[in-house]
């Protein structure tokens, strides 16, 4: 759970009405604790990147070649993150294997990574980048061969 600082209490148990609520719709510590994140983290984002919503500068390589992080490429794949980041350098495909066959490959818990996209879904570019990225999802795994 986020550390809860910088919010405005009105007397009443209800988050003031602040300028961060009036320009973006929500109040800091509501989108705090939403990403469970820290209030000064979503001030930082504004500061970064002009946006609360958006968690980074960039997408990474494989959120930029089928909008997913490596973390949920890796859960759908069965396969270990670096394996699928060793796949994006070789082939610059993450469903592209060596041999192209499929295995039983026994369960592992990822480790540390970012599980959420870059961008939040409340940003107002994030459908029109997700929407991009499934095309080109769906090409990448036509491409190798890939069947689910």
């Amino acid at each position: 759970m986020p550390k809860i600082t910088g919010y405005k209490d009105n007397g009443n148990g209800k988050l003031k009405n602040t300028s961060f609520t009036r320009k973006w719709g929500i109040s800091a510590w509501e989108l705090a604790k939403q990403d469970d994140v820290n209030t000064a983290t979503i001030h930082m984002r504004v500061h970064n990147f002009g946006s609360p919503f958006q968690r980074s500068q960039k997408p990474t390589i494989c959120e930029e070649l089928c909008g997913k992080t490596t973390i949920e490429l890796s859960e759908e794949l069965n396969l270990h993150p670096i394996s699928i980041e060793q796949r994006v350098r070789k082939y610059a495909n993450p469903y592209k294997s060596a041999k192209h066959i499929k295995k039983e490959v026994a369960e592992f818990k990822p480790f540390h990574g970012r599980r959420k996209s870059w961008l939040m879904e409340e940003h107002p570019c994030y459908e029109e980048w997700k929407k991009e990225r499934q095309i080109d999802d769906a090409f990448l795994k036509i491409q190798a061969g890939y069947e689910e």
